[in-house]
């Protein structure tokens, strides 16, 4: 076999579920795992152990074992606290986005919150730079704030959303209870996660942006057709 090859399978091996015994256990890295009950992806990091089903069952029988998703963080459930510096950091910015991210960390198996490095940055968009890292690091948990306007996934965060990490998006953070999305993100799949700032029904436009009558019937209108408009 082309050696080149070797080192693709190597980098993501692909096995058979067990039918009698239980699944191997695996260093860091990913594998794919054909199943009875469909093909899906293990996702093993310093922070992070999950299966996530790729695709049904095949239309043919196979005589492999079948696997369910899971999916267990390291550092427990998201920490309150931190994200709490998250969503001050984010109002301070206000009427701007703001870039953030919690970083994981192998040897005291904690997180800790960064704020991260504006490229360019508006009441609309922002581009971002994660800090440097030390050796034993990984970024875990990606964030980002939408400014007065509601939490959603643009285009572009489903372009910028690749790798293995856990994405969220704050917004209304003018009112006293923000709403925020989080989903793990492997590889371009994302996957939609709980949390406490669950998005409700309820949106009071901030005072400063309802300015003029053209701002008025955009608001409305963007609302009524399409969702929120900024980036």
């Amino acid at each position: 076999m082309d050696v080149r090859d070797l080192a693709l399978q190597a980098a993501c091996p692909v096995i058979a579920a067990p039918r009698f015994g239980p699944l191997p256990d695996m260093e860091n890295g990913q594998r794919i795992i054909l199943a009875a009950n469909g093909v899906f992806v293990q996702i093993k990091l310093d922070w992070l152990d999950c299966i996530q089903r790729l695709s049904p069952a095949l239309p043919i029988p196979l005589p492999y074992g079948g696997i369910e998703e899971r999916l267990a963080f390291t550092f427990g459930v998201l920490p309150i606290p931190l994200i709490e510096d998250f969503i001050a950091a984010g109002r301070r910015g206000l009427p701007n986005e703001v870039g953030g991210a919690l970083i994981y960390s192998r040897r005291s198996r904690s997180l800790r919150f960064v704020l991260c490095e504006a490229i360019a940055v508006s009441p609309h968009q922002i581009d971002y730079r994660v800090p440097a890292m030390d050796a034993d690091e990984t970024l875990a948990v990606d964030l980002h704030t939408h400014g007065y306007g509601r939490p959603f996934w643009s285009s572009k965060d489903d372009g910028d959303d690749q790798g293995i990490k856990v994405a969220g998006v704050f917004g209304c953070l003018h009112q006293p209870r923000p709403q925020a999305l989080f989903r793990l993100v492997v590889n371009g799949r994302f996957r939609p996660l709980p949390h406490p700032w669950q998005v409700n029904t309820v949106y009071e436009a901030a005072p400063d942006l309802e300015v003029g009558l053209l701002r008025r019937i955009l608001n409305l209108y963007q609302e009524r057709r399409f969702g929120p408009w900024n980036t």
